[in-house]
């Protein structure tokens, strides 16, 4: 961890975030910072989501701002939206007095990394649960109880798995002990929050380690059953893999874009459901049009958008780019005409990361050369 100090995160601060602290501040509340700003501050990262504790209701908040959405009441949260900033803001627990209110807000949250609160204008730092030793270990604990906390919020365990595909950090042994019994309840969870989770899970650089965490914990079973369903299931000679492992690696190898990290994880979803063996050598006849169809499903039950839906179904359906080299100028057309422009560099980047993911010495020069054609 750097030695970056708590004031220099409240300095980091945009604009449109201070303006609402010195509001908050001027009406006489306490406000703090709070949450993954400043964990991602110590961890010298540039923060992108910034979150805001006071002592002010939600209905005294509401009252401060023209516009204010009422995200979650019920847990005294609203989102206060700027030209330039959306804020979440939490009202600490009620009657406490003076600073036990952000301590018992602190205490309520899920990792000790996301526990440590800045004040302003003060800049007095608090960390209640030791969030930043736990960064400098790169450790993952939950606040107090570890099965309290999962059992308060289910999504909860999707985040521990979402934090070490960002972050790279190890849970600790109570944690990780209390992760199943927490993931049982993932399907009281709206699929919208599962989502959002999991496309930050899939852009992670640690996303093999999130992966199989994911499935110690039996999380996959009710976030992606279909995933499991190529465990143990052999390929072809070409492949050193099942299906399992090899569509994690062709995530592993993506870029770190959404719309092609969630293709790469559907590419070859439906190998398991068409494989059948042909003279002793498995084969997987359709599974490009079958996966897409299935990817639809999936995407549809993760309440994905429209547009991005049919982009990745797309992708799947298109993503056997075999013997390309042989490929006349015309079929090439055909192939850009199909996909469409604006997805072509992610079809390419998933027809090399697939490649790479065979995990034998499998020649992925034919769509480099492909690449150089398409953009000639």
């Amino acid at each position: 961890m750097t030695s970056t100090h708590p004031a220099q995160i409240l300095s980091m601060a945009p604009e449109a975030l201070r303006t609402i602290m010195a509001v908050l501040h001027a009406a006489d509340y306490g406000v703090w910072m709070v949450g993954g700003a400043i964990r991602d501050g110590l961890l010298n990262s540039r923060p992108h989501d910034w979150d805001l504790a006071t002592t002010a209701t939600p209905e005294q908040v509401m009252g401060l701002f023209p516009r204010v959405v009422p995200v979650g009441l019920c847990h005294g949260t609203v989102r206060v939206h700027t030209q330039d900033l959306d804020v979440e803001v939490s009202s600490c627990p009620a009657g406490f007095p003076n600073e036990q209110g952000i301590l018992a807000d602190l205490g309520r949250r899920d990792f000790t990394i996301n526990a440590m609160a800045i004040q302003y204008p003060s800049g007095n730092w608090l960390d209640p649960h030791g969030g930043a030793r736990d960064l400098a270990n790169r450790r993952l604990r939950a606040v107090g109880s570890a099965s309290a906390r999962f059992r308060e919020d289910p999504l909860r365990t999707l985040r521990a798995a979402r934090l070490m595909s960002t972050l790279g950090f190890h849970l600790t042994a109570n944690s990780l002990a209390a992760l199943r019994e927490g993931a049982s309840r993932l399907p009281t969870v709206a699929w919208e929050r599962i989502r959002d989770e999991m496309l930050k899970l899939l852009v992670g650089r640690h996303v093999l380690k999130a992966f199989s965490l994911l499935r110690r914990a039996g999380m996959t079973q009710f976030v992606m059953p279909e995933l499991l369903e190529g465990v143990r299931k052999k390929q072809n000679s070409y492949h050193h893999y099942d299906v399992y492992h090899h569509t994690l690696y062709t995530v592993h190898y993506s870029p770190d874009r959404v719309r092609v990290r969630l293709a790469a994880l559907l590419h070859d979803i439906a190998k398991p459901r068409v494989r059948r063996r042909v003279k002793g050598i498995f084969r997987f006849y359709g599974h490009a049009k079958t996966g897409a169809e299935l990817a639809r499903s999936i995407l549809t039950r993760w309440k994905m958008p429209l547009r991005l839906t049919q982009q990745i179904c797309t992708l799947t359906a298109n993503h056997m780019l075999m013997d390309t080299d042989r490929w006349s100028d015309a079929a090439i057309r055909r192939l850009i005409v199909r996909v469409g422009q604006d997805l072509m560099d992610d079809l390419l980047d998933l027809a090399e990361a697939d490649h790479h993911a065979h995990g034998t010495d499998i020649d992925a020069t034919a769509i480099k050369k492909l690449r150089q054609r398409i953009a000639q």
